[in-house]
């Protein structure tokens, strides 16, 4: 029998780790644009408050 699993690997929560690795893969203009939006995109961040959360999670069960 074989064995099967996926590995979990989430770069999402290593802000630094992914930053690096982002500049290490982009050249030239494509750096420039990142670096001209990067500002706005982390105006896009939200840290939402765990009561709202509770209360998108119970809203949508109300569907099922």
């Amino acid at each position: 029998m074989d064995e099967t699993f996926t590995t979990t690997s989430n770069l999402l929560t290593n802000k630094a780790k992914v930053n690096e690795e982002l500049q290490e893969n982009l050249e030239g203009d494509e750096l420039m644009f990142y670096h001209s939006l990067r500002a706005d995109l982390d105006l896009l961040e939200r840290n939402p408050k765990l009561q709202t959360i509770h209360y998108i999670l119970d809203y949508s069960k109300s569907f099922r």
